[in-house]
């Protein structure tokens, strides 16, 4: 019976319709409807009777649906974009590139891309003996899917920062890299946007938001933090750190239910 399920497996992906996606491993096959919202391309690059390895493309919005892996072990590492993961009981998970999730056995979990970017993203399962893959549930709601990022002990604050005129261009050259790299690269990081002051160009304002007091933590010790604040400490004629208190929570956690 595993010979014939193999060989109608194989048969499957040799059948399967290529895309024209842009995946690092060519597309084998469309994820099911059934278990899927979205569309999803898999390539099976790997399989034994005890492990799995697969490349899955995840088009912008679409998503698996809740699932676990029968006493087995997942590893999901994000190859491009942005995804989300999340576990039963727990809150949702924003992934970027180089990412990496192991999902305990029998955790009932889902994973996909987010409403803005499309995510490219490889498995490698474990296969217990006598068990299938992976056990499909019910599909994500929208409710779900759309809940939003921000968690309770968030940091949010505005940086008052005025900057010696002469240094000016060179300070910006430096806030512009940090920012974006620690959004690009920082979980923690949910925002940092710069902004100059219309009527006096010295003067910078960053909206700094952060998911944790450990991830603010976490951040102050990146490599690109230390840059940009050892390369821009003579630039700074002053510096205001006051961290701000959302007046209304719920609304504010329905801005980052909208798309970029």
């Amino acid at each position: 019976m595993k010979r014939l399920s193999f060989l109608l497996l194989s048969a499957l992906l040799l059948l399967s319709t290529k895309t024209s996606a842009q995946t690092i491993f060519p597309t084998q096959f469309i994820a099911p409807a059934e278990f899927n919202t979205g569309t999803v391309h898999i390539s099976v690059l790997s399989r034994s009777e005890r492990q799995m390895t697969t490349n899955f493309l995840f088009e912008q919005g679409s998503h698996n649906s809740w699932h676990y892996h029968p006493n087995a072990t997942q590893v999901l590492m994000v190859l491009s974009g942005e995804a989300y993961y999340q576990e039963e009981g727990k809150p949702k998970q924003l992934l970027r590139k180089g990412d990496v999730v192991t999902t305990a056995p029998n955790v009932r979990h889902w994973n996909g891309a987010t409403p803005w970017s499309a995510a490219e993203c490889m498995t490698v399962s474990e296969i217990a003996p006598g068990e299938q893959h992976a056990v499909q549930l019910r599909k994500v709601t929208d409710e779900e899917f759309t809940s939003p990022l921000t968690h309770e002990n968030m940091i949010v604050r505005i940086a008052e920062i005025e900057v010696y005129p002469q240094y000016l261009s060179e300070y910006l050259a430096f806030a512009n890299e940090v920012d974006r790299l620690s959004v690009e690269r920082e979980k923690g990081v949910v925002c940092l946007f710069p902004m100059q002051s219309a009527d006096d160009s010295t003067q910078i304002r960053i909206l700094e938001i952060y998911a944790s007091d450990e991830a603010y933590q976490n951040h102050l010790k990146t490599d690109h933090f230390q840059k940009y604040k050892q390369g821009t400490l003579h630039m700074v004629k002053s510096l205001k750190l006051p961290t701000m208190l959302p007046l209304d929570p719920e609304t504010m956690k329905l801005i980052f239910r909208k798309n970029p």
